[in-house]
């Protein structure tokens, strides 16, 4: 009796633990397929496959929002009902098959930006997408405007998006016109809580980046005296200005440090190198890509890998070239130059620094990568212009512009005739 009650008890303990231990495998089993789903959704998002979220519904708007392009007769623009951005976007990381993600170039100036800025305005050409473009500027700039959402208004709407309908002034493809840096403001413009946006800028070497803007932009005529004897000695004029008051230099925008003034840090701020050296470090955490104006076809095959362009996506042909002139400057003024834009010049060695270490991580293949670009670009555009010539832009300014030659092909016009593909994007979206 003793015996058949022991056994009966054991039985039923043995019986208790095996359900719960079903149990508990079975609630794992659950976790770890909801751990997989989680998983395959980002696997999904870093190759490209984005799934569109449920919170999302769509309008019939004919707005093409994706860079990758699409036949904007047939697609739907995406309307955010209380979508919660995101802090940090899921960027395909590697290779991938197609173009991907938006693009917000923080265009700086008299850095060669203005190359950058037709190439990227000929892929959005092309691909039919929504630029970030004020209104009221015959290019679109906001130059020294402080981009704020009181002012949205002023912008082009997006492809397919009414004048004015403000609500919906999001979801643009490129920006590539001068403003500011100023993160928050983009990422409400350019961002939709699912397509990926590209942070690029460009910086070029301090010196010559500060001598060409105080040609360009007159820096000595709204600086110095009428009567200034200085005056049509560029190194002569060059020296005078750097000897004016430190006040001077932090109320005009061109005079002092002016590629970390574009790219969002404060005048004020950087007298302080613990500031600027920080604020760098942001900017690292913060643009995708920092192209080197003197190193600008190695820039532009990590840009291509980066968006995954292909080769004509990056043909280009120099722009707002000026005049050559005579500006021999001794090595003396060079260092006093440097010494002045002293955050421009940590600014611009440290993501000198960055581009080659972007370099050795693309591979064994970039330099072969390198060659086949060059050469398809001299084979390319070699019957693409008839010569160059002279002509007057702002400020009265010259600049050398390439002349189209006769019978170009299609893609030789839309790398040459510049204003005119920016004149029919603005009229696409309303201007």
């Amino acid at each position: 009796m003793k015996n058949s009650l022991y056994t009966a008890l054991v039985m039923l303990m043995l019986f208790t633990l095996s359900c719960l231990l079903y149990t508990v495998i079975f609630w794992d089993m659950m976790g770890a397929s909801h751990i997989f789903r989680s998983h395959t959704t980002v696997l999904e998002t870093r190759s490209g496959a984005i799934p569109t979220p449920a919170v999302l519904t769509t309008k019939a708007t004919g707005s093409c929002q994706h860079t990758g392009g699409c036949d904007p007769a047939k697609n739907s623009k995406s309307i955010r009902k209380a979508v919660p951005k995101p802090k940090v976007y899921e960027k395909v990381k590697g290779q991938c098959n197609t173009s991907q993600g938006n693009v917000a170039f923080v265009k700086t100036h008299k850095t060669g930006s203005t190359t950058l800025t037709t190439i990227l305005n000929r892929f959005g050409y092309h691909k039919n997408l929504s630029f970030v473009q004020m209104a009221d500027a015959e290019t679109g700039h906001f130059n020294y405007h402080t981009p704020s959402f009181s002012r949205i208004n002023e912008l082009f709407p997006p492809i397919g998006v009414t004048k004015n309908d403000t609500g919906n002034y999001t979801g643009y493809n490129i920006s590539a016109v001068h403003f500011r840096y100023s993160r928050a403001f983009m990422e409400a413009l350019m961002g939709d809580g699912v397509t990926p946006v590209y942070y690029i800028t460009i910086l070029r070497e301090p010196v010559s980046q500060f001598v060409s803007a105080f040609r360009y932009f007159d820096v000595a005529k709204a600086l110095l005296p009428a009567n200034s004897t200085s005056h049509g000695d560029i190194e002569a004029t060059i020296l005078e200005v750097l000897n004016l008051s430190q006040s001077v230099f932090v109320a005009h925008p061109f005079a002092w440090n002016n590629q970390l003034f574009d790219l969002g840090m404060r005048k004020p701020d950087m007298l302080n190198e613990s500031s600027v050296r920080r604020h760098v470090e942001l900017l690292e955490r913060e643009i995708d890509l920092v192209l080197i104006t003197e190193h600008f076809d190695e820039s532009l095959v990590l840009l291509k890998k980066l968006l995954c362009w292909e080769y004509d996506d990056i043909l280009y042909l120099k722009r707002r070239m000026q005049p050559l002139e005579d500006s021999s400057i001794s090595s003396t003024t060079i260092d006093r130059i440097r010494k002045h834009n002293h955050a421009d010049s940590i600014m611009y060695d440290f993501f000198n620094r960055t581009l080659w270490k972007k370099v050795s991580d693309y591979g064994p293949s970039f330099d072969e990568d390198l060659e086949t670009f060059r050469n398809l670009l001299s084979k390319r555009l070699e019957n693409c212009t008839a010569g160059t010539e002279v002509v007057k832009v702002a400020r009265g300014q010259e600049n050398v512009m390439h002349v189209l030659a006769k019978d170009a092909s299609d893609i030789c016009w839309s790398v040459v005739r510049m204003y005119d593909v920016i004149d029919i994007i603005r009229r696409r979206q309303g201007g």
